[in-house]
């Protein structure tokens, strides 16, 4: 059992609770019912109160914004559980993504840049046919490490070389392999969505559904980048609303 983050986007009609049209919304995907559905329990929660949901300026209190997950008090204003499309703006979120993630391409190719040019993790993993673990990988492991850039780097960031396991997440040389735009773009395409996606069309998403194999680990772009430019298409009355789900 696991918890994960969803984005529901549902149709509220007059009158009707959102948390109605969520629980509508969600009905077919109910465990209880089938096995194969993706929840036994859900609540909504926008995450942190400084990252949940970004409210469009003048809309700070417009009753239709959805505050449900913590008391009043430690709201930070301009975020929310959830809300109608037109009341959200994610520029400003996207903006910062952006910031960071440009600094953050710059800083370690600025580093790497002082050592001799290394490989990615997965190309040790490939060569010692280490995907299965065991000594193979401890092998990988060893090789990856003996690169001087990751040597300093791990010195940097003081990982334990004992302790530390690199994959294709975590290891520099692949994380910023691609082109700047690239590696932008994709870490932008982050800013607003949830881990799994439910469409206003009761279509549910998550990264596997952009999986061309077990390693594949662009799925996560594609997944985040399909999110994103989804919740740019919902009408403005269509509802955006974060929750918490247990399956």
């Amino acid at each position: 059992m696991a918890h994960a983050r969803v984005t529901v986007c549902v149709v509220v009609t007059d009158g009707q609770p959102v948390i109605d049209a969520v629980a509508a919304a969600l009905a077919p995907f109910d465990m209880a019912e089938d096995p194969g559905g993706r929840w036994d329990r859900w609540r909504i929660n926008g995450g942190s109160v400084a990252r949940a949901l970004p409210v469009r300026a003048g809309g700070e209190d417009d009753p239709r914004i959805l505050r449900v997950s913590a008391p009043p008090e430690q709201w930070v204003p301009g975020r929310c559980d959830g809300a109608p499309r037109g009341l959200l703006d994610f520029a400003p979120d996207r903006a910062v993504a952006r910031a960071h993630a440009e600094a953050e391409w710059a800083g370690w190719h600025a580093f790497a840049r002082r050592y001799p040019a290394a490989r990615p993790v997965p190309e040790f993993l490939d060569r010692h046919g280490a995907h299965r673990g065991g000594d193979a990988f401890r092998a990988a492991q060893r090789d990856f490490m003996s690169q001087p850039v990751i040597r300093a780097y791990m010195t940097e960031h003081g990982l334990d070389p004992d302790r530390f396991l690199w994959h294709a997440f975590n290891d520099p040389v692949t994380v910023f392999g691609d082109d700047q735009v690239e590696y932008v773009r994709n870490r932008v395409a982050r800013a607003i969505p949830t881990d799994e996606l439910l469409r206003l069309d009761g279509v549910w998403l998550d990264y596997g559904d952009f999986s061309t194999g077990q390693f594949d680990e662009a799925a996560h772009d594609r997944y985040y980048r399909t999110a994103d430019a989804y919740l740019d298409t919902l009408p403005d009355t269509a509802y955006v609303v974060r929750l918490r789900i247990h399956c």
